[in-house]
């Protein structure tokens, strides 16, 4: 399994490849990206969970 630095550059340049235009190697011929849209559902889960573990408004210690 990737290491989260690992995953982080690979979500990285998947990306990029499709930001400068490119299709990235997992892209289907009409141009469908199930792995764009795994690296966008990856990064929401983790700001989902990142806000649940967040303090609430107004606390100032854990």
């Amino acid at each position: 399994m990737d290491s989260i630095v690992d995953q982080q550059q690979t979500d990285e340049q998947i990306v990029a490849e499709h930001l400068a235009g490119h299709r990235c190697t997992e892209c289907a011929p009409r141009g469908g990206c199930m792995r764009m849209l795994r690296v966008i559902r990856r990064r929401q889960a983790r700001a989902d969970i990142a806000a649940a573990l967040a303090p609430g408004p107004g606390v100032t210690e854990w």
